[in-house]
This record gives C-alpha cells, structure tokens and sequence, in this order.
C-alpha cells in the first residue's frame, strides 16, 4: 500500500510537470480583465474589480463560508468550560501605549479596507488588520469591557446584514448591466468614489472581517486554560 501511495505521488508530479511544460496558457483573460476594467468598472486595482464585480458571486460564497466558521465556532466553543476573560495589563505605561497602537492599527485597517480599490488591500485584508487592533486592545482594557462596548454597539448584528447589503447590491445589478448595481457608475479610476459599488462592498465586507476575527478570538480567549 505505502509503495503505491509513493508512485501514486510521484506520476501525478511527473504529469503536472508535463502539463505545465508542454501546455500553453493565452494571456487573452488578462487581457481581457484590464480592458473590462477601464470600460466598465473603474477601479485603479484590477484585482478589486475582480472579485467585487466580475466574480462578486465567488466573493459572497466565500464570506457564506466565513459567517459559517464563526458561528461554528461561537456554538461549539459553548461546549467547553470558560476559564476566565483576559484581564488589562497591570501597568498603566504599558495599558497607554496598547491603547494607541490598537487604534493606530483599526484605522490603518479600515483605511486598508477602503481604498482597496485604488492600491493594493482589499476588505479581507483590512478586516484582519482591523482585528488585530481589537486584540490590542483586548490586552489594554480587558476582553469583557470590549465586548461589552461591542454589544452596545451591536456590533454582531450589523456584521450579519452585510450580506443582506451584498445580496442587494447584486439584486440590484442583476436587473441592470448584469454585474453592477445601477445606482454606481465607474467615477475616475485613481478617484474614492470610483470603481462602481467598491467603497460600500469593501467597507460591509470588512467590517464582517472585522467583527468575526475579534467572535473567534474572544471565543478562544475565554477558553484559553480549558483547550
């Protein structure tokens, strides 16, 4: 059995070296994204056109799959036992200092989330910067008054109608050019207002980054002597 799992392992590399030496893949989609981009989307980072509109359908799949793993982890992590919240940190220098970071790293987060469609970023990647921030400062007022500003905020539940926002948005765009919602234009590329709905999806869908990397870390972090 070990002998024909190694030749099963070494064919299959042998085959896909033989397909990426031998086959030749036209540069015609590349093409064809960079110049869909300038007609119709707007935005200065293709990337950001791509998965905010040209394949908005993969990108909503892929923040189904997230909402699933948070609320895989909120309920089963109800069945261990809680070991105690994290307390702030005893110095009050070091509680400062915490502080500002963690803000200093929720801004650069939401400004990351933002402005994905002109540079490079995007919502994933400025919701897990803007978590980290939350971690900070976790570690700077202590994990239960942070959740408690966040239930005050309600903060959870906003988090749950972005997708509500990015089934409207494609609604929208489905009874009109097919991709875009009609109540965005493309703007200057180079411009915030650009780039169709890029600045409303990237700030829901960062904002959703956002408020589940500090669930499961807050989930984790009750447990953290139990696991």
């Amino acid at each position: 059995m070990r002998t024909f799992f190694v030749l099963t392992i070494i064919l299959s590399l042998v085959f896909v070296l033989f397909v990426t030496f031998f086959v030749k893949v036209s540069p015609h989609n590349a093409d064809h994204y960079q110049l869909a981009t300038q007609m119709y989307d707007g935005s200065a980072n293709i990337v950001s056109a791509i998965y905010l509109n040209f394949r908005l359908y993969d990108t909503l799949f892929e923040l189904l799959i997230f909402s699933v793993a948070i609320t895989g982890v909120s309920f089963y992590a109800q069945k261990i036992r809680e070991s105690g919240e994290i307390y702030p940190d005893k110095s009050g220098l070091v509680r400062m200092e915490l502080l500002f970071f963690g803000v200093i790293v929720i801004v650069f987060g939401a400004y990351t989330a933002t402005t994905g469609h002109l540079q490079a970023g995007g919502a994933f990647s400025g919701g897990a910067i803007g978590a980290s921030g939350i971690v900070i400062l976790t570690m700077a007022l202590g994990s239960a008054k942070i959740h408690s500003l966040s239930e005050k905020l309600k903060l959870e539940f906003l988090e749950n109608l972005v997708i509500f926002v990015m089934l409207a948005y494609i609604l929208a765009g489905s009874v009109s050019e097919g991709f875009f919602s009609p109540l965005f234009g493309t703007g200057k590329i180079g411009e915030i207002f650009s780039g169709r709905g890029a600045l409303l999806l990237n700030s829901s869908i960062g904002f959703k980054v956002f408020v589940g990397g500090w669930i499961i870390f807050y989930e984790f972090s009750k447990r953290k002597e139990s696991i």
